[in-house]
């Protein structure tokens, strides 16, 4: 059974493992981006390496960048390039269509009021 001073340091620890696992998932998002065109496969094994650090840690993925990760084949998606983004009228969603796998994504989309 532990000590009562390890469990005093687990929180300390706790912030510092979190802290070190956001920065590591950014870069690893970000090196996916950038490798998108020249490496598919790469930055595949990036975006995965920064789910499964995500995972382990319990720290999530920022929502902005969660949204542009194919749920489907795992490639970072770059609206233009390799995404499809589309403004539905009627019922107001933004859909994200990924032109690599065509697995697409709806977000509800509401307009600001003045």
């Amino acid at each position: 059974m532990p000590g009562k001073a390890q469990r005093r340091n687990y929180g300390k620890v706790r912030s510092a493992v979190a802290t070190i696992a956001r920065e590591r998932i950014q870069i690893l998002l970000a090196q996916a981006r950038e490798n998108v065109n020249r490496d598919p496969k790469l930055s595949r094994r990036y975006t995965e390496l920064a789910k499964k650090i995500s995972m382990r840690t319990k720290v999530r993925i920022p929502s902005e960048d969660k949204r542009y990760i194919c749920k489907g084949c795992g490639i970072p998606l770059i609206p233009g390039n390799n995404a499809r983004v589309r403004v539905l009228p009627g019922n107001p969603r933004i859909v994200i269509t990924c032109l690599a796998c065509g697995e697409f994504r709806r977000y509800p989309f509401t307009k600001k009021k003045a």
